[in-house]
């Protein structure tokens, strides 16, 4: 009888052991895994870089890598902001306490795993084909519904991040991805290839597409390409095109207090009050600022993308490269964005007259979009 309660209790002792073990090891596995593997890029025949970013042209041949590991398997993941969603760090214009700041604002993110790369160690991301080059997740489901639900994802330009997940002998190791962000966002140590469209200052402006539009942006999210307004993201492009930090908060405001005026007009249902002449009097990558009608202040700004008929004018079917509060995006002035009195401003400056342009007094973040 003795024996027989010994082996209970050493029964019941052995499936307490297994049961703490168990829970142990479930711990374990939830325990945060830290980023230790590296992301390296290569952009056609050049060196290997580690940097976290690229801006690689549209067509340009682009390879990732990992350093492998014996008997250890790798996957590679797409992290894709959900750009559905309007975020904001402020109240919008047309909200009770317009401006005001209520906080960093949660952008949300998915993880898809490329499957088509499993085991792969170094990767070609982007599909390139004769008369095609495109984002490799543009055929997977997940990115039809994506679309369904926002028309502002671009598989060819704007910015697109990865992760790699390696697994060895039971062990996970893995690059920066969404768990290493904090209250402003997706960390900047994620990999990211920002595609440019072209050289130049509008070239770098398209390598802000898929990302999120955020009213009331601050200069660490905008330079980041983690979220932007519609003046921040003109000023983060300029500063990217001429290799400089972005060290200020910029409204409608203080660009156009700030930049040269080329012209002034009128517009309305996409058509211009007079006559301007492209290459003549406005360009390509010209600032555009509206005062809507029964405003006091500019609200809204954009890029003039070029003129889009070929016809010389300025017309309701040129379009213009703006965001906010949706992402960065195309629209025809005939689509009555612009619609009201408009300013349009010159970008390009002396050296001189940047350096004052980019040094001036920060502007409260309530004075975004005025």
């Amino acid at each position: 009888m003795a024996k027989k309660a010994l082996v209970v209790i050493c029964l019941a002792l052995a499936v307490s052991l297994v049961t703490v073990v168990g829970l142990y090891d479930n711990l374990s596995a939830k325990k945060k895994v830290r980023p230790t593997i590296m992301i390296q890029s290569r952009i056609d025949n050049g060196p290997w870089l580690k940097q976290a970013v690229i801006y690689p042209l549209k067509e340009q041949t682009i390879k990732l890598k990992v350093k492998k590991r014996p008997r250890a398997d790798i996957r590679w993941y797409q992290i894709i902001p959900d750009l559905s969603k309007v975020y904001k760090n402020a109240n919008l214009p047309w909200e009770k306490d317009p401006y005001k700041w209520v906080g960093f604002d949660t952008i949300k993110y998915h993880r898809k795993e490329l499957t088509s790369f499993r085991g792969q160690w170094t990767i070609q991301p982007f599909e390139v084909t004769p008369g095609s080059w495109r984002n490799s997740i543009s055929a997977l489901p997940f990115l039809k519904k994506l679309r369904s639900k926002s028309q502002y994802y671009n598989d060819q330009l704007g910015s697109f991040w990865y992760q790699a997940v390696v697994k060895q002998r039971g062990k996970t190791f893995r690059s920066y991805g969404i768990e290493d962000g904090d209250k402003r966002g997706l960390s900047p140590n994620v990999f990211r290839i920002s595609v440019r469209g072209s050289e130049g200052y509008l070239g770098y402006l398209t390598s802000f597409f898929n990302v999120p539009g955020l009213f009331g942006s601050i200069p660490y999210q905008s330079h980041n390409y983690i979220g932007v307004d519609c003046a921040d993201v003109l000023v983060a492009a300029y500063c990217k095109w001429k290799h400089r930090s972005m060290r200020k908060n910029h409204c409608v405001a203080s660009l156009v207090g700030g930049l040269p005026k080329a012209v002034k007009l009128d517009i309305k249902d996409g058509k211009p009050n007079k006559r301007i002449v492209w290459d003549k009097q406005i360009k390509s990558g010209y600032l555009i600022a509206v005062k809507y009608e029964g405003e006091r202040s500019y609200q809204h700004i954009g890029s003039l993308a070029g003129d889009t008929n070929r016809n010389g004018i300025l017309d309701k079917d040129d379009l213009v490269l703006h965001c906010g509060p949706y992402p960065l995006h195309y629209s025809r002035l005939n689509e009555g964005k612009f619609d009201g009195h408009v300013v349009v401003l010159k970008p390009f400056m002396s050296k001189l007259a940047e350096d004052h342009w980019l040094i001036r007094v920060a502007q409260d973040i309530r004075c975004h979009l005025r």
